[in-house]
């Protein structure tokens, strides 16, 4: 039965959330040699070492594995047991809806659940409103629902809160489009 759920990955040192009744903390575990790789998100079954820390013993099932394929075609894990996908998407670089749609492919082929994020909402103006509200438009249509968001100011901020409670969420998106601003103001 697993009590913990990987959330950092720092080489063979990792930090568990415990899943205790009582209240999660995190703890810096190191896995055995002899388990297979882990990744964030990951169920685990660990236990407290003399030092204070913890040791991985086992991992659990993975439900769905998020992930990029290599040179040779192998998925290379990056996160597993995924609730939802946010790709982010920035009024500053405005996107190629070409990168919207093989993002969107792959995360529908992965048979995860994405959620477009439009961040820097606060960039907005008259050059490029109209462009990104027909491009948001065309996704819309085919039943996604964006999240117009600025980490910079919080506008749209607590509508996302909201629609990530309790969902293990995995960010992905392009150099520039504010996915660490947008973690950080999450977290």
């Amino acid at each position: 039965n697993c009590n913990g759920r990987v959330v950092s990955h720092y080489g063979q040192q990792l930090d568990v959330e415990t899943l205790e009744v009582s209240g999660n903390r995190i703890v810096r575990c190191k896995q055995r040699a002899n388990l297979p790789s882990l990744v964030t998100g990951d169920l685990v079954v660990w236990e407290q070492d003399e030092s204070g820390g913890g040791v991985i013993l086992a991992r659990g099932h993975r439900s769905n594995v998020f992930g990029r394929h290599d040179s040779r075609g192998k998925l290379k894990p990056v996160a597993a047991n995924i609730d939802l996908v946010l790709l982010v998407i920035a009024s500053e670089p405005i996107p190629h809806l070409s990168l919207i749609d093989r993002y969107l492919v792959a995360i529908e082929n992965l048979n995860l659940t994405p959620l477009l994020i439009l961040n820097k909402v606060d960039l907005l103006d008259e050059n490029n409103q109209g462009k990104l509200d027909n491009i948001l438009s065309i996704y819309e249509e085919i039943g996604y629902r964006p999240h117009r968001v600025s980490a910079l100011t919080d506008s749209g901020i607590a509508d996302l809160e909201a629609d990530l409670q309790d969902l293990t969420t995995v960010l992905v998106g392009q150099s520039g489009v504010g996915k660490s601003s947008l973690l950080n103001r999450l977290a």
